[in-house]
């Protein structure tokens, strides 16, 4: 091997390494690295609890010799014996990182039209979206979240134009319309379950525990209640401006989607009415937490939201109905498509060879710098 090559090569991989900016990673297969990095961990703890607890072949407790200081090991040999221990511990790390997929983001130019469906995601992220749903253990806004990713992959390939908005308090807009299927995937999937003020129980017997992960909250000081009117006036202006921008004729078919448990603080019949003016048609994915079991005639009636978005022509699909989903997926294929001017495209592009070299590169050395510590000071005292 030319080591000059070599050397260049290790130093090429890890400037290119140190130039990534690790804020803007993304993973897409983050559950293969946590079970792999468990199953090392499992090994690398089994093996200690072996050296640790088992004696060792041709080992003696009571020699009969004291080994003099000066015959052991020094801090510089212990360094040196240790130091490929060390790389191959860091190049595992390295690997690990790589088999999670990890890819960056970005934009290439691009000329021509697409057809397309206009359509804007407003999920529910309040406080009631964090408490159980019907005696399963687990959130409404997991439940949420699972359906609005089955819902994605139903229309993967339809080219919709999509922009993804959180609402709580206030609304807030994840990113502009966006038409690559992957990249928007990855938005719903990492965005936050809830926006509240503080993550505490509040008080009730039906609220004494929130279901949601720390890491999937996001706290924000002036959230604490469920505005959906507040977040549908921003979407009218967006639409508008939306409008303005691309052109394309003002009657146009668009979309909104809903998902909610469709526990808001006030209806919002005016704000449906201007969508419904500007032929924007609502539609509800409802995160439905009644218990049927002890669910009366009478308080299993419609919410109010729902019955205010059905008369405005839209409609709601019940998240415990296994057909709801593909009922919406239809609902939304059957509106008219726009063609729209696509100038820019986003691109996933792969960095785990980045993460891979420098792990091989770690290994060339580690191995073979082991081995030959281990034969100029691992039978010594």
């Amino acid at each position: 091997m030319e080591w000059t090559a070599f050397i260049d090569f290790l130093s090429v991989s890890g400037q290119e390494l140190a130039r990534t900016e690790f804020d803007q990673i993304r993973y897409g297969n983050v559950g293969l690295a946590l079970w792999l990095s468990i199953v090392v961990a499992v090994t690398v703890l089994l093996t200690l609890a072996r050296l640790v607890f088992r004696r060792r072949k041709h080992h003696r407790y009571h020699s009969g010799h004291v080994i003099h200081q000066n015959f052991q090991r020094g801090l510089f040999v212990q360094v040196l014996y240790n130091t490929p221990k060390m790389l191959l511990a860091l190049a595992v790390v390295i690997a690990l990182v790589a088999l999670s997929d990890p890819f960056l983001t970005a934009t290439e130019e691009v000329t021509g039209d697409v057809e397309s469906r206009v359509r804007i995601d407003l999920v529910d992220t309040s406080l009631s979206m964090a408490w159980e749903f019907a005696d399963t253990g687990r959130s409404r806004a997991e439940i949420a979240r699972e359906a609005h990713l089955e819902f994605l992959d139903m229309r993967r390939e339809k080219n919709d134009r999509v922009s993804l908005w959180l609402f709580s308090s206030y609304p807030y807009r994840v990113d502009d319309f966006v038409v690559d299927d992957e990249m928007y995937y990855f938005q719903v999937m990492e965005a936050p379950y809830v926006t509240v003020k503080v993550l505490a129980a509040q008080s009730g017997a039906s609220r004494d525990r929130l279901f949601v992960p720390p890491d999937k909250v996001r706290i924000i000081p002036t959230e604490g209640t469920t505005n959906i009117i507040r977040a549908l006036q921003s979407i009218v202006k967006y639409l508008d401006r939306d409008q303005a921008i691309v052109g394309r004729g003002a009657n146009k078919n668009r979309a909104v989607l809903i998902v909610t448990d469709a526990d808001v603080d006030e209806i919002p019949e005016a704000e449906l009415a201007a969508l419904n003016n500007r032929n924007v048609v609502s539609y509800i994915i409802y995160i439905n937490a009644t218990d049927a079991r002890t669910t009366t005639l009478e308080e299993s009636s419609t919410p109010p939201l729902i019955e205010m978005v059905r008369a405005f022509g839209g409609d709601y699909f019940d998240v415990t109905d296994q057909d709801s989903l593909q009922r919406a997926y239809q609902a939304i294929d059957e509106r008219e498509t726009v063609r729209v001017e696509l100038t820019q495209r986003p691109l996933k592009v792969p960095i785990y060879s980045r993460f891979l070299l420098v792990s091989l590169a770690l290994l060339i050395v580690a191995i073979p710098s082991g081995l030959m510590a281990e034969l100029l000071w691992g039978t010594d005292p």
